[in-house]
């Protein structure tokens, strides 16, 4: 204690540890307020960079499909120009024929030197031919060889061909120039998505002209964008349902936006584009960013990254920026010491003079008066700086503080907003408990199928679905596992039909309606769901500690069903029959 109180007695030593604190605090103040601002430039620019890459990717792609929009647009121009009317078309065979042949070449200029397009076509339709065996049109598909060459398709194939849906019933009853969302074509073994226009003539569906896009090789393409070391792209479907990349879609491995957890600008997701911004989110464990655009078919274009590799040149810069203030705050402390021991000087001699008069020499050399004066004025000046810049650091720390409420302001509303949108959709839509349809969605999809069934373009199954048990688990281990019981229920279904929509329409009763990609597999899709369920019977020897489902599937008959409905109690049959077989199996009494 009395060695401290020695050095600061020291003046000079006080001085100096004054001026050292003082640089230090200067050089803290600077760095951190460059630290802000780089940090903050550096953000942006790292956000902005990504949704410039996006949006020129998706430029790239756009430019392809505004081109055969403008092919299918100027064929079907041409084409409704080659009609007189209705009747006249319907009647005169010939004419028809002269049209088609007349198409030929527009036909191929279209898919010359395109190798994303897979075919081309022009159809009459069978309001004016009715459905016979005759080749009403042209259909041109790519050979292995690389060429188009049309092959034969009559109006009858129309009528017989499953995903006739997606190219023709569904076009002319939107009755606009659309696209597809993919479709699988057996005919053609590969995934299309079209882009197609129907002719009217008087509200009469005369002619529809399309272009199939190869969707295996536009996805492909789409995987030649890379960003930086670890970006890359993928499509995905406007409501996120559905992730599309290429080794996923051969394999038969689609996900959808739920194993995304989002971190930050959620409310995003439903926007056109992330703009200026990124979406922050956690996938499998690993931080990452995303940046979209919305293509011309609806689709969105997703760019991806590793969080910590976007923004790897603004943490370099904050670690440099703590380095340099680090060596500033030394080399300010350094030149601080000789300022001090430089100005103390003439203290010393003050001090030499003292002395020497305390024992009688009075021969001394003291510092003239101007020297006394320099000093405190320099002191006076000094410290006037010192606190010139605390407070200017100070106001802009304020405004900093100031801004940064703004925005956490501005980001809560709008997390509100978006929030409260969600809530609302979910009331609607979405069972609160499972996160799949409820029984609201399932009605209307109910209506829509049975207006398809009224306009003879239903295709669909229906697999009906009841969690076995759930009274015993309710009363044996109560409301919250039964609770949980029917949440693995729809985890397990949604796991097993992932491009489905999953409905859960009573306490333990789900259906799943079929998407046209698993209607395609649904016995692939089936046997995978009684995978799933034999290891849930794996897991535990008691039956109140696994989830048992029963289920029922069945297919609609054009020839026999009239109604959803009929559909539907044929898988309710067959799923109570097999819930039976497992409950004699499980050695316990059947319950509905």
């Amino acid at each position: 204690m009395q060695n401290r109180k020695k050095f600061l007695s020291s003046i000079s030593k006080k001085m100096m540890i004054l001026v050292i604190i003082g640089a230090f605090i200067l050089a803290a103040t600077l760095v951190t307020v460059a630290v802000l601002l780089t940090g903050r430039i550096l953000t942006e620019g790292a956000a902005t960079q990504m949704n410039l890459f996006c949006k020129e990717r998706a430029d790239d792609l756009n430019l392809e499909l505004i081109r055969i929009e403008d092919d299918v647009g100027s064929l079907a121009r041409w084409t409704r120009s080659k009609i007189p009317d209705v009747g006249t078309i319907k009647e005169d065979g010939l004419l028809r024929d002269s049209i088609v042949d007349d198409a030929d070449d527009l036909i191929r200029f279209m898919t010359v030197d395109n190798d994303i397009i897979e075919g081309a076509y022009i159809h009459y339709t069978l309001d004016i031919t009715g459905i016979t065996g005759r080749e009403e049109g042209v259909y041109y598909t790519r050979t292995e060889d690389g060429e188009f060459n049309p092959i034969p398709f009559t109006q009858q194939e129309i009528v017989d061909d499953p995903v006739a849906e997606d190219w023709y019933y569904g076009p002319i009853r939107n009755g606009v120039p659309a696209w597809t969302k993919p479709y699988y074509d057996y005919s053609v073994d590969d995934y299309l998505i079209s882009y197609i226009e129907p002719i009217f003539i008087d509200g009469t569906p005369v002619a529809i002209i399309g272009v199939d896009i190869s969707f295996t090789r536009f996805l492909n393409w789409v995987d030649t964008f890379t960003y930086h070391k670890s970006g890359y792209t993928f499509l995905e479907e406007a409501d996120g349902s559905v992730h599309y990349h290429y080794d996923d879609l051969v394999n038969g491995e689609l996900h959808g936006r739920e194993m995304d957890h989002i971190l930050e600008n959620e409310e995003l997701m439903n926007e056109p584009a992330t703009g200026t911004e990124l979406i922050r989110y956690e996938f499998e464990g690993s931080d990452r960013a995303m940046a979209f655009v919305t293509l011309r078919n609806g689709m969105k274009l997703v760019l991806c990254d590793d969080y910590v590799s976007i923004y790897e040149e603004r943490d370099n810069a904050v670690i440099l920026m703590i380095i340099l203030s680090v060596a500033l705050t030394i080399i300010l402390a350094l030149v601080a010491v000789a300022v001090v021991n430089r100005i103390t000087a003439p203290l010393h001699k003050i001090t030499e003079a003292a002395r020497s008069i305390s024992e009688g020499n009075y021969d001394v050399d003291l510092p003239s008066e101007d020297d006394d004066d320099e000093i405190g004025e320099l002191s006076r000046v000094i410290g006037q700086a010192i606190e010139n810049e605390r407070a200017k650091s100070e106001k802009r720390e304020s405004k900093i503080r100031e801004q940064e409420r703004k925005i956490e302001k501005g980001e809560r509303i709008l997390k509100q907003q978006g929030d409260d949108l969600v809530a609302m959709k979910n009331l609607v839509y979405i069972d609160s408990l499972t996160n799949v349809k409820n029984s609201h969605a399932y009605e209307e999809t109910v209506e829509s199928i049975n207006e398809k069934i009224s306009h003879g373009t239903a295709e669909f199954a229906v697999i009906m679905c009841d969690l076995n048990y759930l009274k015993h688990i309710n009363d044996n281990l109560g409301h919250k596992a039964g609770d949980e019981a029917i949440q693995e229920t729809a985890s397990i279904l949604c796991t097993a039909f992932p491009m489905s929509t999953v409905f859960r329409i009573g306490g333990d009763e789900f259906v799943v309606i079929p998407s046209v990609l698993e209607y395609a597999k649904i016995d692939e899709k089936l046997d995978a769901l009684k995978a799933m369920l034999r290891e849930e019977r794996k897991k535990s020897d008691n039956y109140l500690e696994r989830i048992s489902i029963a289920f029922g599937c069945a297919f609609f008959d054009r020839e026999k069903d009239t109604s959803y409905q009929e559909v539907f109690e044929r898988a309710d049959k067959i799923m109570y029959e097999e819930k039976k077989k497992i409950h004699e199996r499980d050695g316990i009494c059947t319950e509905r």
